[in-house]
């Protein structure tokens, strides 16, 4: 997403690195912004006006003046403490383009079901050369979350970039030169994936599906939230009828009590079907990530719920490099180690009223 002036990117093999929590993320994601020499893009769910937001927006404001185009699509839900700031004004001023995604109206008040889609993608794009994907949102109070961000070079580059000037496009009038649609790059170890709802395209689903499709050992799911479908929850189901350990893991509490008691509806039938469920213990975990045999791995914004799966703009790296995958896969089990197992006496002492209220959320889909 850099300047026209700019010539193309050399492009190496990839690297990558993985930060656990948000803090951590944020630290590196904020310093390679402040060496930013031509370009910043950044989408995003949640930029909150608090320290940290303001935090990076003053940055932004700063590269902005400096000359480097900075462009930010934030969420107008995720990120509405920012709409009609002052701050996002002062950036404007300053030379930097600030859009919200998909702006909640009126008759969107009305009807709630109208709000979608949402752009809940956090993917941060720096000289076209460096980029980071995975959950991580900028807000105070995400501070101590276990959160997965990765940051990653290579030519999975030159797809990231692609997605920045069709989102741009969406918004700029008349729109930039468009460039070429990239050619598929001869190293595939990692993909970027988007779910387009608006043109009926869910990539993002559609690798996960296919991946459980072939998967032959095991299958391990880290989600903030585990709200799947009748479709994928047959699919899982299959897959552990022919042998394949699946394993989920889901915050013991997450920000969102009524998905955690929709959640809870689907544990008597998942343990029936002998698929383990786990509860990570000491803060909220809204990483959401899948290990697939040890030869397929995806990390990125997608929940492993129906909002994310078909109604949200979401974005997804998928990893086939067997280091990078089992890097991931060794998280997993660490969070593991800090989680307990739900059991069918776990479930038996669950309150009735938690099980009436998450039945019929999920029959009624109130807000899933």
């Amino acid at each position: 997403m850099a300047r026209q002036a700019q010539t193309e990117p050399t492009l190496q093999a990839h690297s990558w690195q993985y930060y656990l929590h948000s803090k951590d993320a944020w630290e590196a994601m904020y310093n390679d912004c402040a060496n930013a020499k031509t370009s910043i893009a950044y989408e995003q769910y949640i930029l909150s006006n608090d320290v940290i937001g303001r935090h990076f927006m003053e940055l932004f404001i700063r590269k902005a003046k400096e000359g480097v185009r900075v462009l930010l699509v934030c969420d107008h839900f995720g990120s509405r403490t920012f709409y009609d700031s002052a701050i996002v004004e002062e950036f404007r001023s300053a030379g930097g383009e600030f859009y919200f995604y998909h702006p909640i109206g009126f008759l969107t008040k009305l009807v709630p079901w109208l709000c979608f889609p949402r752009t809940h993608t956090k993917t941060l794009l720096v000289d076209s050369e460096i980029a980071y994907g995975g959950g991580v949102c900028v807000a105070d109070y995400m501070l101590k979350w276990r959160d997965t961000q990765i940051r990653v070079t290579g030519p999975v580059i030159a797809q990231i970039d692609k997605a920045f000037e069709d989102l741009a496009a969406q918004f700029i009038r008349p729109p930039e030169k468009r460039k070429p649609v990239p050619q598929p790059p001869a190293d595939i170890s990692f993909r970027y994936l988007l779910n387009r709802p608006r043109r009926r395209n869910h990539a993002v689903y559609r690798e996960i599906m296919n991946a459980i499709g072939y998967a032959e050992d095991y299958i391990y799911i880290t989600s903030a939230f585990f709200i799947p479908g009748y479709r994928f929850f047959k699919h899982i189901r299959n897959a552990h009828k022919r042998g394949v350990e699946v394993r989920v893991l889901i915050p013991l509490k997450s920000d969102v009590p009524l998905a955690d008691l929709i959640c809870m509806s689907y544990f008597t039938r998942m343990l029936k079907d002998g698929i383990r469920i786990f509860y990570y213990k000491p803060t909220v975990l809204h990483t959401k990530s899948a290990v697939i045999d040890g030869k397929w791995a995806t990390i990125g914004s997608t929940n492993f719920d129906l909002i994310s799966f078909f109604h949200n703009r979401e974005a997804n790296i998928v990893i086939n490099d067997k280091k990078a995958i089992a890097q991931l896969e060794q998280h997993f089990f660490n969070d593991l180690k800090e989680s307990i197992e739900v059991t069918e006496e776990f479930v038996k002492h669950i309150p009735l009223w938690k099980k009436l209220v998450g039945r019929a959320a999920r029959i009624l889909k109130i807000g899933f």
